[in-house]
């Protein structure tokens, strides 16, 4: 039986403090890679945009690569808002589409409504959704190429820490909290714009992990959205894990657990737990 273990928002590069968030490196997160066959790294694994952190976070990106590889696990990377590059995927259809797999950067209208650069991204993702309509590949480039713009405004450096930052203006916890409700049904209209017969979706982005079963406005049509959380303030990380047997689809959210150093996976939910049938045209 095949294993895909799904990881987002790990953020090598940046600071841990004043976040309260155990430190990340390739080898405190070596366990996780042993124990799955496929590895996808669902967007913001490493913060390589960012002025200030970029040395250390490809350094560290690259450590982390070779330590996965040296465990023989097949890596996926896909492109999250904090590391968009065109060499990488931006989006992954497991099982014959029955599940979708993105960062989540490019649902919506509020990538990050919380930053001084949101309006302006905000223009760019709505010029993308009218030129690229129908196609999840040309969207999904365009919005990583709009997620730059966060990075190409001064006012983005001279921002505190995330803690801070909310701290000093308490209305911007109030802009994550409504973004935060709407993110799961923003992934639904995603799936009925350019996935309508993706069952499940997975994502990250928001940093708030959790699962929600949310039905289409437009089409009634119910889906599983799962949030694998993130490894940085404000939410604490998680991953899907996807048992792949000739009959069925086994799926899993997991929390991840820190102690003595190492990420491992936290015990097994049954409420967490959730079964679809293979798709016959992706029968073995």
């Amino acid at each position: 039986m095949a294993r895909t273990l799904i990881l987002s928002d790990i953020h090598l590069g940046f600071p841990d403090v004043p976040c309260g968030r155990p430190a990340r490196s390739a080898q405190s997160l070596a366990p996780l890679f042993d124990s799955a066959d496929h590895l996808i790294f669902n967007g913001d694994i490493a913060d390589i945009h960012h002025d200030h952190h970029r040395d250390n976070a490809l350094r560290m990106l690259e450590e982390t690569m070779k330590v996965a590889s040296r465990s023989g696990v097949m890596i996926t990377r896909v492109n999250g808002n904090h590391d968009f590059d065109p060499a990488q995927v931006d989006f992954v259809d497991l099982f014959a589409g029955a599940i979708l797999v993105t960062h989540g950067h490019g649902f919506g209208e509020s990538m990050v409504p919380w930053t001084p650069a949101h309006a302006q991204i905000a223009r760019a993702l709505h010029v993308a959704r009218e030129r690229h309509p129908n196609s999840i590949d040309e969207f999904l480039r365009a919005a990583g190429e709009a997620a730059t713009l966060q990075w190409r405004d001064a006012a983005t450096y001279r921002e505190p820490t995330a803690l801070l930052s909310i701290g000093r203006n308490p209305r911007r916890i109030l802009r994550v909290i409504a973004w935060w409700r709407k993110f799961p049904h923003e992934a639904m209209a995603f799936a009925d714009r350019f996935r309508p017969d993706a069952r499940m979706i997975v994502c990250g982005h928001s940093h708030r992990g959790g699962s929600w079963m949310i039905a289409s406005a437009s089409t009634g049509i119910q889906r599983r959205v799962l949030n694998t959380g993130g490894f940085t303030f404000p939410s604490s990380p998680r991953a899907v894990m996807i048992d792949d047997s000739p009959s069925d689809i086994d799926i899993e959210l997991r929390a991840i657990v820190h102690g003595r150093g190492r990420y491992t996976l936290g015990e097994r939910r049954d409420a967490s737990c959730w079964r679809i049938q293979r798709p016959t045209s992706d029968a073995r």
